[in-house]
């Protein structure tokens, strides 16, 4: 089966949602395999854009949830995301960026 860009995009937001939002540890895991599941190029294209888009990257928990998944797909995209929290307000927020930080 042939999926378009949009069904992507879309499968991404829901993807991602999975993966940074719950609390249960079985769902954020099956949010992750959701979105390494997906065409690799257009989830490394797109995470950026889509998690500011769907997450709230100035809570705590979505953006370390957001950063760990980042860090299983690649390295550069995990450093654009980590320099996102380096200077926030958010003491936890910045703690998350700095344990991830190259």
């Amino acid at each position: 089966m042939i999926i378009t860009a949009d069904e992507v995009l879309e499968e991404l937001r829901d993807a991602l949602r999975a993966a940074c939002q719950p609390s249960s540890a079985e769902r954020i895991v099956r949010g992750r395999e959701r979105v390494h599941a997906l065409p690799r190029e257009q989830v490394l294209a797109n995470l950026e854009a889509v998690a500011a888009e769907v997450l709230d990257l100035s809570d705590y928990w979505e953006y370390r949830r957001l950063l760990e998944l980042a860090a299983s797909l690649d390295a550069a995209l995990t450093q654009r995301l980590v320099a996102l929290g380096l200077d926030h307000a958010d003491t936890d927020v910045k703690e998350a960026a700095q344990d991830f930080r190259a």
